[in-house]
């Protein structure tokens, strides 16, 4: 059997043959750089106007020079075992231990800090004292995940994962009082250290042969109790070991504890006005038994004791743990302090004018609380055990339910309610000044009466009165009446974490890749020949809502879809595969179907399969209707723009499902080729589904072994569609990828271990021009 490559009035009739009685081929416009490609290509050796070739399968020669970053797609030599993915599966393991309140808690997984507003890439539930186990994906180039804990009444806990490996696992509240917001890792002394040694008499940064700016020490061992450690110069002491050592100076340096370590300093100076450091890792433990006056920045995730503390006006703390002053010694605050944790002053509170003190957490002065500068308590807590003094230029902010607690109060400044009602409450006696101000969305309540308050104290909603419920919380442990979390439809969840609170079959809402995030598949449509690689033949950006119930499983299914580009002449069908029977689906509704392709069962799924296949649409041009006259659709960026189309798929379940058996989201999908339903193409790795014209497999630029998991790759395992899990911007017509991104080849030939983020609009990535505008 022969074929031939001919022109036709102009055009191109590329790889047209018989196989297995289907004709393969596209014609398409002219041009250079096809050209080029075709003649890398053994099928067009020489070129004459009839050039007859065996019809034997194709391969790539072994002599094409491989440049360090090809931008041909077809110069790539790729690892046989590498599949074009951007993302990486992670296994879960998450315990509550001896949570604070009973109900269901909401675990939240995020591949950004979640006030990047891309939104929860998975959801879940979880109990206290159980465990929860799934997997999820996220984008290959992110190295750790944020863990948002939400507890029956509204309540959040952050925690950070680093990721190494393939599984994380974490226990929330261990047993403890859990009042932090947020927990990271700790580093060790077994990584990331310049010089490891370990402490005896005194010693400092530059002292030390092998040292040198921005250098890491990691001290090892025992202290014991002698000599010194000067940092300096922008250098990293990271302290492993426990012990007390006398004197500890910081000199524009990083002074890290980590959570190995259990340390007592007895004299610590941060003497720089800028660039210094410390760092309490959760774990460790620091106390510091002088006076300590600090310039620079303190982070706290664990434990920090102090004897007494004069925070200066260039310093910046942040708690997330517990942090305390053990002394009745006196504290004053001029620098900024933001506690996510729980602070406790044994003695005297004195927040001065240049000092803002934002509390989310809890907050208690055994002494007096004198406030001259600013405090916003953020639906924290504050307990003042002796004197609250508001000053003339104090003011105090309650957020959103905050609550504050004092034996007596005197007040001279302001206090403002902000959101839902706070309230603030009075054991004993109470005073104010004329122009004190008491407004806003606060409740006042003095337990045996106010005694001596201005008549025009209450202004704008403030008012006398003990009615407001504050429930109970890890940074709250006093609350204000009888607190009832509601669970209108009684399926375990609060109303407050149910996104369906009056449907006792639905509870939340799962997306992928995030709610407020889209992934994208791009094909090629001339498989199992070569393309152009350009991978705008068809380009569906998608987001996958699973609809759980209580027990986290999958009610419902919500794919969106929307379809950006048709670069090819073909009307190509679009569907998707999940693992579950077909019978498993109870209906299928907002497919498109218009031709005579497919066959559609009741229940909404394709007929003749073993695994529920949903057919999205079955002729891209009847989606993205081409009103311009031009050959192609949004790939050519000088041509009119037509508006991209979105299409809402809802799948439901005859009985709900366990998320592992329906598949792990984009599932598999595909595309069939210009109403030939047996010519699919999927994702590199994918499997046919039953349909599919085996045929083909083996033909032309194919080198798919169907006996094995290497399906829909060429001989050097190039793909004919990539699921990008993030926004992809596609090339221009008849641009290689490989031109358009320019470390997409690195990526590719390293087998996906370099270059992650090649598809991210970063300096260096992407060549603008090269992209459909």
């Amino acid at each position: 059997m022969r074929h031939l490559l001919l022109f036709l009035k102009g055009k191109i009739l590329i790889n047209s043959r018989l196989v297995n009685g289907l004709e393969i081929g596209i014609i398409k416009e002219p041009k250079e750089s096809l050209m080029m490609k075709l003649v890398k290509q053994i099928y067009s050796v020489a070129l004459v106007s009839l050039l007859f070739v065996s019809c034997e399968k194709e391969s790539i020669t072994d002599n094409v020079i491989v440049s360090a970053s090809p931008s041909s797609s077809l110069e790539l030599r790729i690892p046989a075992n590498f599949n074009f993915t951007t993302s990486k599966d992670l296994n879960f393991t998450f315990n509550l231990n001896q949570a604070p309140l009973s109900g269901k808690y909401l675990v939240e997984v995020y591949g950004a800090i979640p006030s990047a507003g891309q939104g929860s890439l998975y959801k879940s539930f979880l109990s206290s004292n159980a465990n929860l186990n799934f997997t999820a994906a996220v984008p290959a180039g992110v190295n750790q995940v944020y863990i948002l804990l939400w507890a029956p009444d509204g309540s959040s806990f952050l925690t950070v994962l680093p990721i190494s490996g393939t599984s994380l696992s974490h226990t929330f509240y261990k047993g403890k009082n859990q009042s932090g917001k947020m927990e990271i890792a700790s580093p060790d002394c077994n990584s990331g250290c310049n010089v490891t040694r370990t402490h005896s008499g005194w010693w400092t940064a530059d002292e030390d042969s092998e040292s040198r700016s921005e250098t890491t020490y990691c001290f090892t061992g025992s202290y014991n109790g002698s000599g010194g450690i000067t940092v300096t110069d922008k250098s990293i002491v990271r302290l492993c070991g426990s012990g007390s050592i006398p004197n500890v100076t910081i000199n524009k340096g990083v002074l890290e504890i980590t959570g190995d370590a259990n340390v007592t300093i007895n004299n610590l100076n941060l003497n720089s006005e800028k660039d210094n450091e410390i760092i309490v890792y959760p774990g460790g433990s620091l106390t510091i038994t002088n006076t300590f006056s600090p310039n620079g920045d303190i982070t706290n995730y664990r434990t920090i004791s102090l004897s007494a503390l004069n925070l200066n006006s260039n310093a910046k703390l942040k708690n997330y743990g517990t942090f305390n002053v053990v002394t009745n010694n006196s504290t004053s605050l001029n620098g900024d302090v933001n506690n996510y944790g729980s602070m406790t002053f044994s003695g005297n509170l004195t927040i001065n004018g240049d000092s803002d003190f934002d509390n989310y957490c809890t907050l208690i002065c055994e002494g007096d609380l004198n406030v001259n500068g600013n405090i916003d308590n953020d639906q924290g807590y504050i307990r003042v055990d002796d004197r609250l003094l508001i000053n003339g230029g104090g003011k105090i902010i309650l957020d959103d339910g905050a609550q504050l607690s004092t034996k007596d109060i005197w007040i001279n400044g302001k206090i403002e309610g902000k959101g839902s009602t706070s309230i603030i409450k009075v054991s004993g006696r109470s005073d104010a000044n004329w122009g004190s101000e008491i407004k806003k969305n606060l409740e006042y309540c003095d337990a045996d009466g106010i005694e001596n308050f201005p008549s025009n104290i209450f202004k704008d909603g403030a008012k006398a009165a003990c009615d407001v419920t504050i429930q109970t919380s890890a940074c709250n442990p006093e609350g204000n009446g009888i607190a009832t979390i509601a669970d209108a439809d009684n399926d375990g969840v609060a109303d407050e974490l149910d996104a369906y609170p009056n449907d006792a079959s639905r509870a939340a809402n799962s997306f992928f890749p995030g709610e407020n995030a889209y992934g994208t598949l791009a094909y090629e449509d001339l498989w199992p020949a070569f393309g152009d690689y350009d991978f705008n033949d068809l380009v569906v950006d998608y987001r996958y809502q699973n609809v759980l119930n209580a027990d986290n499983e999958v009610v419902d299914l919500v794919g969106r879809f929307v379809t950006r580009s048709l670069g090819g002449d073909y009307a190509n069908g679009f569907g998707i595969q999940l693992d579950l029977p077909s019978t498993a689906i109870g209906a299928v509704s907002g497919a498109v179907i218009t031709e005579n392709i497919v066959n559609i069962s009741a229940n909404g799924t394709e007929q003749g399969q073993t695994n529920a296949t949903i057919i999205v649409y079955d002729n891209a041009k009847s989606i993205l209707l081409n009103t311009t006259g031009a050959s192609f659709v949004n790939t050519v960026s000088a041509n009119p723009k037509i508006d991209n189309d979105t299409l809402d798929l809802n799948i439901s379940f005859n009985t709900p499902q366990i998320i592992a058996s329906i598949g792990q989201a984009p599932f598999n999908p595909f595309i069939f080729i210009n109403g030939t339903r047996g010519r699919e193409v999927h994702l590199a790795g994918y499997a046919p589904t039953d349909l599919a014209d085996l045929a083909l497999f083996g033909t032309i630029d194919d080198n798919t072994n169907s006996n094995s998991e290497n399906t829909y790759k060429s001989s050097n395992n190039l793909p004919w569609a990539i699921n990008i899990v993030g926004g992809f911007s596609y090339p221009e017509e008849r641009v290689d990828i490989a031109s358009a991104y320019s470390f997409f080849g690195s990526w590719a030939q390293s087998g996906g271990s370099a270059n992650q983020n090649w598809y991210i609009d970063l300096p260096g990535n992407i060549n603008a021009s090269d992209l459909y505008q």
